[in-house]
């Protein structure tokens, strides 16, 4: 594929035969950014660029058995240097390393804001001033700034239509260039080729200055530079054309993160992912949400929240070098901006006040988003001593527009109410009070007198920071009344400063240098554009109460966009009162780095800290392109997050006090992510990368390999920390996420913890009654058994120190009670595993009066006086037989890694034993190493499924004779099928979660338990109290509700292609039904999956909220109560996802007001629930508490 007729070839994305060069390292010698510069522009979701050769040699062609040569294009080659070039210019990393080898010698002849400039950001400003002359002279200003019909062919060939795959992989901004013309109208749609007016430049600059938010001053002053120092008569404006393209990004960005698009029915068009206008025809074309976003549930929306947030950010600088209005231009200043997204966030605050329908819910939504972009980018704006203190916001024009916020959106006189509210949050993190712990002994005492000096406290304590939009508006707040209140230097930084040009007056030999000043008209911003309307959300906000429905706000979720806070280290001190008591702490420190991150970082210095954490994470995520190359890494994205550690006044210079202890901060941030992660197992995929488990643990381990003589002993503490003070407050999810993270963090680091630490936890592991920190440690353990091949015998021996109570408390009390198996039981083993006896024969067996007598010294007679003996165990005794026979190679093994366990537990405890256990696996178990259980199961279950139908069946008969009065027929099989259920639960370890939940989603596969009796079994319908429910059974009822939906839209398309005597068939009309309303049958799927899902759901909550007024506590919470409502929570997330996901996505006409409609239509809606919750009668206070959270 050429770019002309002279055939000069593209740059294939496997190929790096483009050797480049130069000063900034974008052909062959560059690291931070070569792999990730292609073309001209950002990649979704946070302008990563893909391009130059990487240290990891050249590649080959992707087809290597072709004899053909392949030239480059030079210009290609060149623009491709361009971009490596932008995006390393700013880098921090690279900046430091600079800024340490320069002397003295740069401050001579220069003015006092450069000698005043930090060391780094002088680095910058001199990687700017250099690119500027390379892109500004006279040679190269033809090539590289070329804009309008000029652009050159190899920026229009990139993104041509023909090379769409290639073309993916410029970004958004370039994949906004589908048209060859200036500007055409189609279907009275007027389509704007935006990149093709700004030009190559612009469009990079723009696409790295959403892109990468560290960096974002030096496009600013890139900006700057370039404008002054182009050729005026052929390329002026410059700054005018990057302003343009960064408004109508932002205009599409704003649509995108706020849900924005055309009602159904409106128009021939719908708003694409890149904010393009596409016809009905190409929406196929459109790339799926699992490709954009990895799998996460709602990248669209936050990937354009994050681009809005540093488009913002780069306007605020260019505001301040004087580019932009401040307040001159009216509503189409700087100011003018920040007012109307104000307006626009209070209109739709006001219009979903106290509202519960799904579309005013939706208009909450967007005034938050809307509210933490404006909060964002105000500190960015506001005026400092760097720049003379005259440009950007004032302090009392940015408290105004605080002022306005926290009113009506945010603050405490406005509706607002956190999602991670402690107790009352559905996706809260911590409790409203503290778990009724078992204590060690002589604990008891100091928690009562604790206890009461924090009730006496707990009365004038200010309303909690629960999330991170609220630790923003309080950020905010505090610097606007002491900009003294943060040590955070990117607020500050101007490189642009560290720019000169040549002086007017030209009488000297030697021209004289000034500061560069931008001397052209100051520019205003445009968000709608007139006729180009390129923001539709905004205009449709500030007109809402006379707003037509021809454009709809459908913000579904705040996930990614507001995060939990979680404060795992000392605040600082805000004053001198507790002197005695900081004394007392400074006697006790023995790690310096925690004591100056706990004493030298304010509350705006952590926020600022952790909001910079977030945003690395999120723009350089690792991703995989279109043509399967993959960007960034976990090392990588590490190696940005420590770069944040330049960010800090004093940082750069000789003294490190500035950035000391700064790892405890950033391990504060990551862990406060992890537990707060989408649950394993859950059914649901993670709302965003910074919901993914795996990514931050990835990201949190290749810190350790970078510093590892900083942030091990931070994650000690932060665990420690953790552990003794927060383990009783946190909800279930949260604790099981911390214990998932360690398990994987030790695993891949050989096991490396402190030995006092296992032996400090394991007392709480050995209690006999369920408690907090017990249970972590259980988990951690358990799931470090998971991620081994050997199971609990690799943490015996590698992990846990020599004789811990650990193994016996964790792994052995677990073992199965060696009792002894009966010859019947044997036979049946023997018949169905050895021998591959024909299931028929055993259905016949399993049935027969014959196995009655044989079997019958084993059976006790039913007790008429027992209420319900249909679950008894007893009753179902062929079926309990014949499971356990049937999972017989699951117990087999659990007894065989108990075994091996307590072996190694045993010799590494012995004086003189070694942890070589080569020798140790029995010889005489039998079991082949390449067996694999799970999927040798999975095909006996549907081979042998008529051996346990038959088996329920037989049993259900017997009970049904012996019964004295009528029996229900569908409660009596489904007490056998609970019967199967329990029988499994006894043979799977319990640390085995994977092979439990496996085995379940096989036998409802092969219709041998029904959903309901999974979430029956899963809630123990045959006990009285909820002790005996597992913290995961939420997880297991989601998991049967998925089945569930699934079944019956399954159903619902087998119908409706049907011919009569089960025969189906595939209909290709060829598109001629395309006119056919589909309404109908998307209403009729999303009814029948309501039918499905809803009394799984209904019989769970009634069921848990039953389970959780049998317990009594006057002021701890239980902590199966705890589970209990943390349960109900998440399986009401749970469901509503699935509902969403599979009756509702597949439509473009429904939308979640469809969902709450059918929910009312069949009294299962939220208000139904709630009054369900609230009408249970307790006596426990906890408990009414709990009880009303979860309502």
């Amino acid at each position: 594929r050429g770019y002309n007729n002279n055939n000069r070839h593209r740059h294939h994305p496997y190929r790096r035969d483009d050797h480049g060069g130069g000063r900034y390292g974008g052909g062959g010698g560059g690291r931070r950014h070569n792999d990730r510069n292609d073309g001209g522009g950002g990649r979704r979701g946070g302008g990563r660029h893909h391009g130059g050769n990487n240290n990891r040699g050249p590649r080959q062609p992707a087809n290597r058995f072709t004899t053909e040569t392949k030239s480059v294009d030079p210009q290609y080659a060149m623009m491709k240097q361009l971009t490596a070039m932008v995006a390393k210019m700013g880098d921090l990393g690279g900046a430091a390393e600079v800024a340490a080898t320069m002397g003295d010698d740069v401050n001579n002849n220069s003015e006092a804001a450069v000698v005043m400039m930090r060391p780094v950001v002088k680095a910058i400003g001199m990687n700017v001033s250099d690119l500027v002359e390379v892109l500004c002279g006279p040679q190269n200003a033809q090539l590289f700034l070329k804009f309008g019909d000029d652009e050159s062919a190899a920026t229009t060939t990139a993104n041509n239509d023909d090379n769409n795959e290639e073309a993916n992989e410029g970004g958004d901004i370039a994949a906004m260039n589908l048209n060859d013309g200036e500007a055409k109208e189609e279907n009275d749609v007027k389509v704007i080729n935006a990149t093709k007016q700004a030009g190559t430049l612009s469009t990079l600059l723009v696409s790295c200055a959403y892109g990468l938010p560290l960096q974002t001053p030096s496009y600013a002053a890139l900006t700057l530079g370039v404008d002054v120092k182009a050729p005026k008569e052929t390329h002026a404006g410059f700054a005018g054309r990057c302003v343009d393209l960064a408004m109508r990004c932002l205009g599409r960005d704003l649509d995108m993160a706020l849900e924005c698009r055309v009602a159904s029915g409106v128009g021939a068009h719908a708003k694409g992912d890149d904010g393009i206008t596409i016809g009905e025809n190409d929406k196929d074309n459109v790339r799926c949400l699992a490709e954009r976003t990895g799998g996460c549930g709602n990248g669209n929306q936050i990937d354009a929240y994050y681009r809005a947030k540093f488009l913002l950010r780069y306007l605020a600088y260019l505001t301040k070098i004087g580019i932009v209005a401040v307040e001159d231009g009216g509503d189409q200043s700087f100011l003018g901006l920040l007012q109307m997204l104000a307006q626009a966030a209070t209109n739709a605050a006001h219009a979903s006040a106290n509202s519960n329908d799904e579309k005013k819910r939706a208009l909450g939504r967007a005034s938050r988003v809307l509210a933490s972009l404006i909060l964002s980018v105000l500190p960015y704006a506001m005026n400092n001593a760097n720049d003379g203190g005259e440009k950007g916001l004032s302090s009392d024009t940015i408290s105004d527009l605080v002022d306005v916020i926290e009113s009506n959106v945010v603050g405490q006189t406005s509706s607002y109410s956190s999602d991670y509210d402690p107790g009352t949050g559905p996706l809260s993190i911590l409790l409203k009070g503290e778990l009724d712990d078992a204590h060690l002994a002589g604990e008891m005492e100091e928690e009562e007198e604790d206890e009461e000096e924090e009730e006496e406290e707990d009365g004038d304590q200010p309303a909690p920071c629960a999330d991170t939009l609220q630790d923003l508006l309080r950020t905010v707040r505090k610097l606007v009344s002491s900009s003294s209140s943060t040590r955070f230097a990117l607020l500050g930084d101007s490189p642009w400063l560290a720019l000169t040009m040549d002086a007017q007056s030209s009488s000297m030999e030697e021209q004289e240098k000034v500061p560069m000043e931008y001397s052209g008209e100051q520019l205003v911003l445009d968000l709608v554009g007139g006729e180009e309307d390129r923001c539709k959300s905004v205009p449709y906000l500030l007109s809402i109460d006379n707003a037509d429905d021809s454009v709809e706000i459908i913000c579904r979720s705040l996930d990614g966009v507001v995060f939990g806070r979680l404060a795992i280290f000392d605040a600082p001190s805000e004053g001198g009162d507790d002197e005695e008591d900081d004394d007392e702490e400074d006697a006790e420190e023995t790690n310096p780095n925690l004591e100056s991150y706990t004493k030298s970082y304010s509350l705006g210095d952590r926020f600022f800290l952790a909001d910079a954490i977030r945003d690395v994470l999120m723009c350089h995520r690792p991703m995989v392109s279109d043509a399967g190359a993959d960007r960034n890494n976990a090392k990588e994205v590490a190696e940005q997050v420590w770069s944040i550690s330049h960010l800090f006044l004093g940082a750069d210079s000789g003294d490190d006090s500035s950035s000391k202890g700064i790892e405890f901060g950033i391990i504060e941030t990551l862990i406060s992510l992890i537990v707060q992660c989408t649950p394993q197992g859950s059914g649901m995929p993670s709302s965003s990368p910074l919901n993914e488990h795996v990514y931050l643990s990835r990201v949190l381990l290749e810190l350790t390999k970078l510093k590892p003589s900083l942030i091990p002993q931070a994650i000690v503490l932060a665990v420690s920390g953790m552990f003794e003070d927060f383990m009783p407050s946190l909800t279930t999810t949260a604790r099981d996420n911390l214990g998932h993270w360690l398990s994987f963090h030790l695993t891949n680091t050989d096991y490396q913890w402190p030995k006092s630490y296992w032996e400090h936890w394991a007392p709480y592991a050995a209690i006999d009654q369920r408690n907090s920190r017990g249970d972590f440690v259980a988990v951690a353990l358990w799931s470090m058994a998971t991620l081994s091949p050997e199971g609990p015998e690799t943490v015996a021996r590698e992990c846990l120190p020599a004789g811990t109570s650990l193994v016996q408390s964790v792994f052995l009390n677990h073992k199965r009670s060696n009792v002894d198996v009966s010859s019947t039981e044997t036979d049946l083993i023997n018949r169905i595993w050895d021998t591959s006896e024909d299931p028929d024969s055993i259905r016949q067996h399993i049935i027969s009066d014959e196995l009655l007598e044989s079997y019958g010294s084993t059976i006790r007679s039913i007790d008429d006086n027992v209420d319900n003996s249909m679950s008894q165990p007893k009753v179902w005794w062929r079926t309990r037989l014949a499971t356990r026979a049937l999972f017989h190679p699951v117990s087999r093994e659990n007894t065989r890694m108990i075994s091996l366990a307590e072996k190694a537990w045993k010799k590494k405890a012995s004086a003189d034993g070694d942890n070589d256990m080569e020798d140790e696996h029995p010889a005489e178990d039998g079991r082949d190493e390449t067996e694999d259980i799970l999927a040798d199961l999975s095909d006996a279950i549907a081979r042998f499924k008529p051996v346990l139908l038959a088996a329920v069946a037989r049993d259900a008969d017997a009970c049904d004779s012996e019964a004295t009065g009528k029996v229900d027929d569908d409660k009596l099989l489904m007490a056998g099928e609970v019967s199967i259920l329990s029988e499994i639960g006894s043979l799977v370890s319990a640390w085995d979660s994977t092979a439990i939940f496996s085995l379940i989603e096989c036998l409802m596969k092969n219709q041998i338990v029904s959903s309901l009796a999974v979430a029956t079994w899963a809630l123990c319908d045959n006990a009285d109290e909820s002790t005996n429910v597992s913290p995961q059974w939420w997880k297991v009822v989601s998991l049967a509700v998925n089945k569930a939906i699934t079944d019956a839209l399954s159903k619902v398309e087998s119908s409706s292609t049907d011919l009569g005597g089960g025969i189906g068939m595939i209909i290709d009309d060829g598109g001629a039904n395309d006119g056919v309303d589909s309404t109908e049958a998307d209403v009729n799927r999303l009814d029948e999956a309501l039918k499905a899902a809803v009394p799984i759901l209904k019989y769970s909550l009634e069921r848990a909220c039953h389970l959780l007024s049998t317990t009594n506590s006057p002021k701890k919470i239980p902590i199966a109560a705890a589970d209990l409502a943390e349960g109900m929570k998440r399986l009401s997330r749970a469901a509503l996802f699935q509902l969403s996901s599979l009756a509702l996505s597949p439509s473009p006409t429904l939308t979640l007001s469809n969902l709450q409609r059918g929910l009312m239509s069949i009294d299962a809606d939220g208000e139904k629930l709630a009054s369900a919750c609230q009408a249970v009668e307790c006596d426990g206070e906890q408990e009414k508490k709990l009880l009303q959270h979860v309502a």
